[in-house]
Protein backbone atom coordinates (compact mmCIF):
# COMPACT_ATOMS: atom_id res chain seq x y z
CA UNK A 1 0.00 0.00 0.00
CA UNK A 2 1.41 3.43 -1.15
CA UNK A 3 1.45 6.20 1.59
CA UNK A 4 -1.18 8.12 0.38
CA UNK A 5 -3.36 5.13 0.93
CA UNK A 6 -2.16 4.91 4.22
CA UNK A 7 -2.77 8.62 4.91
CA UNK A 8 -6.57 8.45 3.56
CA UNK A 9 -7.08 5.53 6.26
CA UNK A 10 -5.90 7.92 8.49
CA UNK A 11 -8.38 10.58 7.51
CA UNK A 12 -11.07 7.93 7.28
CA UNK A 13 -10.16 7.57 11.33
CA UNK A 14 -9.84 3.80 10.03
CA UNK A 15 -7.91 1.31 12.59
CA UNK A 16 -6.12 0.00 9.24
CA UNK A 17 -3.69 2.53 8.79
CA UNK A 18 -1.86 1.23 12.14
CA UNK A 19 -1.97 -2.20 10.18
CA UNK A 20 -0.78 -0.53 7.39
CA UNK A 21 2.31 1.64 8.79
CA UNK A 22 3.29 -1.13 11.15
CA UNK A 23 3.32 -3.39 7.54
CA UNK A 24 5.33 -0.69 5.79
CA UNK A 25 7.81 1.08 8.10
CA UNK A 26 7.63 -1.38 11.47
CA UNK A 27 11.16 -2.54 10.74
CA UNK A 28 12.61 0.58 10.11
CA UNK A 29 10.70 1.98 12.99
CA UNK A 30 12.18 -1.03 16.01
CA UNK A 31 15.24 -0.53 14.19
CA UNK A 32 15.85 3.25 15.07
CA UNK A 33 14.41 3.02 17.84
CA UNK A 34 16.19 -0.15 19.22
CA UNK A 35 19.82 1.67 18.02
CA UNK A 36 18.62 4.54 19.78
CA UNK A 37 17.12 2.63 23.21
CA UNK A 38 19.37 -0.48 23.32
CA UNK A 39 16.11 -2.14 24.83
CA UNK A 40 13.59 -4.30 23.16
CA UNK A 41 10.85 -3.72 25.61
CA UNK A 42 11.42 0.82 25.54
CA UNK A 43 11.87 0.32 21.32
CA UNK A 44 8.30 -1.26 21.20
CA UNK A 45 6.64 1.29 23.49
CA UNK A 46 8.57 4.14 21.33
CA UNK A 47 7.12 2.16 18.15
CA UNK A 48 3.44 2.54 19.44
CA UNK A 49 3.83 5.90 21.24
CA UNK A 50 4.73 6.87 17.19
CA UNK A 51 1.99 5.46 15.53
CA UNK A 52 -0.13 7.27 18.27
CA UNK A 53 1.30 10.21 17.98
CA UNK A 54 0.50 9.57 13.97
CA UNK A 55 -2.70 8.97 14.72
CA UNK A 56 -3.46 11.77 16.39
CA UNK A 57 -1.99 14.47 14.05
CA UNK A 58 -3.53 13.03 11.18
CA UNK A 59 -5.56 14.42 10.46
CA UNK A 60 -5.22 17.60 10.15
CA UNK A 61 -1.48 17.06 9.24
CA UNK A 62 -1.74 15.34 5.43
CA UNK A 63 1.88 14.27 5.10
CA UNK A 64 2.81 13.57 1.25
CA UNK A 65 5.72 11.00 2.59
CA UNK A 66 4.75 9.09 5.62
CA UNK A 67 8.52 7.92 6.19
CA UNK A 68 9.53 10.68 7.25
CA UNK A 69 6.48 12.26 8.58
Amino acid sequence: MDDGQIVQLYWDRSEQAITETDAKYGAYCSSIAYNALANIQDAEESVNDTYMAAWNRIPPTRPAVLGTF
